[in-house]
């Protein structure tokens, strides 16, 4: 199955990315490694869907340490932790810490590659709704300023006379306006265009004294 996500390794063992490389390219799945925290932050973005293989004990900046930024970053990296020193407590740490799972060394490879699947599925499910996302946001952009206003009336349940009325235009005028974000918005129906524009846009009320 093509994937656009990649699989970050973070582990300062030379054997142990080198062991997980291959392990993942037997799979089909794309890999990078990394030494250390740093290394990997100074070489990627945590805005992409990804799923990153992370040891906890690293020199510098620790793998908990790592997972931290990943999630105050907010971003959609499935981080699984792994550790040859796992116990209960590391691991409620790491899961409170915001970890997908959590793994012990020596890996058992086919449950780890389970795992590393799920992780990529979820990714390219974040990949597929960021893009969407984006692009209703950049076809809501494209609305004018007064039929965003019209837009946002017709949130409030208000039928075209009373959008017209509360703007003080036309009823045409309010067709016409209406008629344009279903198109620019490129839904079939009202429904429709509210489900894309309440799904992915914070609208602000309508400005009465706008022309």
């Amino acid at each position: 199955m093509a994937r656009e996500c990649c699989v970050h390794v973070v582990d300062d063992e030379v054997s142990v990315r080198e062991a997980l490389t291959v392990l993942l390219s037997t799979a089909g799945i794309e890999s990078r490694s990394y030494g250390s925290a740093e290394q990997y932050l100074a070489s990627t973005q945590l805005t992409e869907p990804a799923c990153v293989l992370v040891d906890i004990h690293l020199p510098g900046m620790s793998g908990i340490e790592l997972l931290k930024r990943i999630a105050g970053a907010k971003s959609n990296l499935r981080v699984i932790m792994i550790t040859a020193y796992g116990d209960v407590p590391t691991a409620v740490s790491a899961m409170k810490a915001g970890a997908y799972n959590f793994v012990e060394k020596p890996f058992d490879a086919e449950a780890l590659l389970t795992i590393v699947e799920e992780a990529l599925s979820r990714a390219d499910k974040d990949r597929d709704v960021q893009r969407e996302t984006a692009e209703l946001r950049a076809r809501y952009a494209a609305l004018t300023k007064r039929e965003q206003e019209v837009l946002a009336l017709i949130l409030e349940g208000l039928n075209t006379k009373l959008v017209a009325r509360r703007l003080a235009i036309s009823t045409r005028t309010t067709e016409h306006h209406r008629a344009a974000i279903m198109q620019k918005m490129q839904a079939r129906n009202i429904s429709q265009l509210l489900r894309m524009v309440l799904s992915v846009v914070r609208l602000e009320g309508p400005n009465n004294n706008a022309q």
